[in-house]
């Protein structure tokens, strides 16, 4: 109901980034990434602001599609706003119906376990956390992405 989501809008206490998140979007290209979500445009906005996190020239959410998740249409409108093919995105899922719906859209998929005591279990790579992970844009224009050595643990 809309009364659930104000108060969830209001509500952004505990609402932190995954830790290097912030860094490896600011390392994309603006106009080469984009935020896909269940979550209503007011809801993902407030807690995008509330994680410090930047918002995107590209965002879809749950009133730009008529079916969500695990449906693929939400990756699918994605692409092509981006002006890619679906095959062409690499997509950061971090639960079971996001994985499904970008696996659906023909992306490949990246699994983000930061959010899970127990990881999923699937075929697609992961990353617990987007700590060390960079992009970069070779010479014809296709994001490229490395892990940075990671700094020694304080002692």
């Amino acid at each position: 109901s809309q009364g659930i989501t104000d108060a969830e809008i209001i509500d952004v206490e505990g609402i932190i980034e995954i830790a290097g998140a912030l860094r490896f979007l600011t390392s994309l290209p603006p106009a080469q990434w984009a935020i896909v979500t269940s979550a209503p445009r007011a809801l993902a906005t407030a807690r995008l602001k509330a994680a410090g996190m930047p918002i995107p020239a590209i965002m879809i959410t749950a009133e730009d599609v008529k079916a969500g998740k695990p449906k693929p249409d939400c990756y699918l409108l994605a692409a092509e706003r981006l002006g890619v093919a679906p095959v062409d995105c690499l997509v950061f899922e971090d639960a079971s119906v996001g994985i499904e719906a970008g696996e659906a859209a023909g992306a490949k998929v990246m699994v983000v376990t930061a959010t899970h005591a127990h990881p999923l279990a699937t075929r697609h790579p992961a990353i617990a956390s987007y700590e060390g992970l960079v992009a970069t844009v070779d010479a014809d224009g296709f994001i490229v992405l490395a892990e940075t050595a990671a700094a020694p643990a304080p002692r």
